[in-house]
């Protein structure tokens, strides 16, 4: 399929390269395409869109493409296939299951859609530290075991919540805990301030901070620094009674680790959304790990405006290309995110 917005020979060739195997909240529909562009008249008047699924017309089309959205691609011979290729927009706010990023050809621009996730993630984050507060992972393992667990708890005023990775959607859930009193403390590669965290820290005052807090929230990128960035020790360093929300990506925590400080009833509870590995599994040892929630990534993806707002910004960005300023969403190829 293609859309044209005029007559004229189009100066600006973006690619749609859908999978059918993803889940729909990953694929772009052009019903959700037009309705976007209508919103960048500028923008549509200078490009043309083709549209692919499965690579069913990949070859030909990626030839002429100036830009690509896609999720999954042949990334081994991108460099080959597209020469024309300006801009790479990836359906996703992480690309480390696109490391290491050694294949990305000289002058191609990597773009992610950070941002994109960020209300319904943020309102997740929330939701799952009234669960943890509530103690709904162990009631719930009480449910499993058919044992009548009462567990009786307080509110989350006042409780301190260490957000590991304060980016788009840490801020999000930094600002809706902050609206139920709670105290953050928040971790960011910069060490830059944000709106609504109490203390902004390194990435090397992690040991330091984790015994302050009730909750320990991990939304930060994976790569070689911070894989396995919770494991023996740094759960060994949460106060007893303490409880884990990871949102961001499995190989964050050592699953054998966890599920130790789980068992010995050092952490009161944890929820997961990602697993490493992702998906796991039938004999994954720890899917009956006690006082453990598994939801299977999808807390953070909205099936309405997901690839709405993804489209947002990829226009936002093409945008600014015409008009040469500056990219929002860049991948740093030597930080690998």
């Amino acid at each position: 399929m293609t859309i044209q917005i005029d007559s004229g020979i189009p100066k600006f060739h973006v690619h749609i390269e859908n999978a059918s195997t993803l889940m729909p909240v990953f694929i772009v529909r052009p019903d959700q395409y037009e309705k976007v562009l209508a919103k960048f008249p500028d923008v549509a008047e200078k490009i043309h869109t083709t549209w692919g699924v499965d690579q069913n017309n990949y070859s030909t089309s990626i030839t002429t493409a100036d830009a690509m959205i896609t999720y999954r691609f042949p990334k081994e011979t991108l460099s080959v296939d597209g020469k024309s290729l300006k801009l790479l927009q990836i359906l996703g706010a992480g690309v480390d299951y696109l490391l290491p990023l050694n294949w990305v050809p000289k002058g191609v621009t990597v773009l992610t859609n950070s941002g994109a996730h960020v209300p319904k993630a943020s309102q997740s984050g929330l939701m799952a530290l009234m669960m943890l507060n509530a103690r709904l992972p162990q009631i719930s393992w009480g449910q499993r075991q058919k044992k009548w667990n009462r567990i009786f708890t307080d509110t989350v005023t006042n409780k301190t919540v260490l957000i590991v990775g304060v980016g788009a959607i840490g801020g999000g859930i930094a600002k809706l805990a902050k609206d139920f009193g709670m105290k953050v403390l928040g971790i960011r590669k910069s060490g830059k301030p944000m709106p609504n965290v109490d203390e902004m820290h390194l990435p090397e005052s992690l040991d330091s901070l984790l015994p302050r807090a009730d909750f320990v929230v991990l939304n930060t990128a994976l790569t070689d620094e911070t894989r396995f960035l919770m494991s023996d020790k740094e759960f060994s360093r949460m106060k007893k009674g303490s409880a884990l929300l990871n949102m961001s990506r499995g190989g964050l925590v050592d699953p054998a680790a966890l599920d130790k400080a789980l068992r010995s009833e050092h952490l009161s509870g944890a929820i997961i959304d990602v697993t490493y590995p992702e998906p796991p599994p039938e004999d994954w040892p720890y899917w009956d790990t006690p006082n453990l929630i598994i939801t299977p990534h999808v807390l953070s993806d909205d099936i309405d405006e997901y690839i709405p707002r993804t489209l947002d910004i990829f226009f936002n960005n093409l945008r600014n290309h015409f008009a040469n300023k500056p990219l929002t969403n860049v991948v740093d190829l030597d930080r690998s995110y």
